[in-house]
């Protein structure tokens, strides 16, 4: 069973295929819908890839020749003209740190998103059973800069992720020994329709990640995105452990506010240490920007570490 946002903002069932309404944003066209509203036929699905709160993901063929990731939604999570809205501003971001959207299906449940193929899967599982459990300290900085560059191309675009975490971000292949790494699932997050997602004491509501104002009080913006990337990088140092170890949901709301903030990790050095600090302030302008974050480790052995020689083991 599918949901329809109603102009009262109340759902109703959906008794037929979402219709081709009146674009309620200039960037949202038939036209524009037609050119990446895809068959279902298009599509070969092949094994598993995972599963999250919201579907499943799949690796497959598109046409019989691209390699795609297709997440299917499961029914009800998610009102489609806001999905299609959702969906028609993520087709238009194209940076080589976000996972491209390539098409989608939408006459039929489940509905279906179709976004590149990235080879090593999340960089949550990445970190904790593959490869990632190796990395070396020139990886981890250069995966840092990457996600803070793609991340930078949603602050210029005033775009607001939401729910950045090791487990939104795509592996693929390595170059010069690195992996490359890319942010997913944004904007999908805010058209959730889930009660134990949306409330802030549900279940699957991703409080560990969230910063203070928006936890507390539903204030979304890309600053609470920058405490939510020092969160990340608490799960890149630490090879995917999950943050503030051995705390329920409740106690770190209760400790952030009275301003608990996590310890260094073992082998963090102190300047990313700072910088994780720095995402956390409790004022959220006082936050740094993605641009900064992404200079600052873009440049991190010129400027912090020198002497350091990122081809030691």
């Amino acid at each position: 069973m599918s949901m329809l946002q109603t102009a009262d903002g109340l759902c109703c069932n959906l008794t037929q295929p979402c219709p081709k309404r009146k674009p309620t944003r200039p960037d949202l066209s038939h036209e524009t819908q037609k050119n990446w509203e895809i068959p279902r036929s298009q599509l070969q699905f092949g094994h598993k890839l995972g599963q999250g709160n919201f579907g499943e993901v799949w690796y497959g063929k598109w046409r019989g020749v691209v390699d795609v990731a297709i997440k299917t939604l499961k029914q009800g999570s998610m009102s489609c003209q806001a999905f299609l809205e959702e969906a028609s501003i993520m087709k238009q971001c194209d940076h080589p740190n976000l996972v491209k959207l390539y098409a989608v299906c939408t006459k039929e449940e489940p509905v279906c998103i179709i976004t590149e193929y990235m080879i090593n899967g999340s960089l949550l599982d990445y970190l904790r059973a593959g490869d990632g459990k190796h990395l070396h300290l020139n990886a981890i900085v250069d995966m840092c800069a990457q996600i803070a560059n793609g991340m930078a191309y949603l602050e210029e675009h005033r775009m607001v992720h939401r729910d950045l975490a090791a487990r939104n971000i795509l592996v693929g292949d390595k170059i010069a020994d690195v992996p490359t790494v890319k942010v997913a699932d944004f904007g999908l997050a805010r058209v959730i329709q889930d009660d134990e997602y949306n409330a802030r004491t549900g279940a699957k509501f991703p409080i560990k990640w969230t910063a203070p104002e928006a936890a507390l009080y539903g204030t979304f913006t890309i600053k609470s995105d920058v405490w939510s990337y020092g969160i990340l990088l608490y799960e890149l140092i630490t090879k995917g452990q999950t943050p503030y170890p051995g705390m329920q949901n409740r106690e770190v709301i209760e400790q952030v506010e009275r301003g608990y903030r996590m310890p260094r990790p073992r082998d963090c050095a102190e300047a990313m240490y700072e910088v994780m600090l720095q995402t956390w302030d409790a004022t959220p302008e006082n936050r740094p920007t993605f641009e900064y974050l992404y200079h600052f480790f873009d440049d991190y052995f010129v400027s912090v570490q020198p002497s350091y020689a990122p081809s030691e083991s």
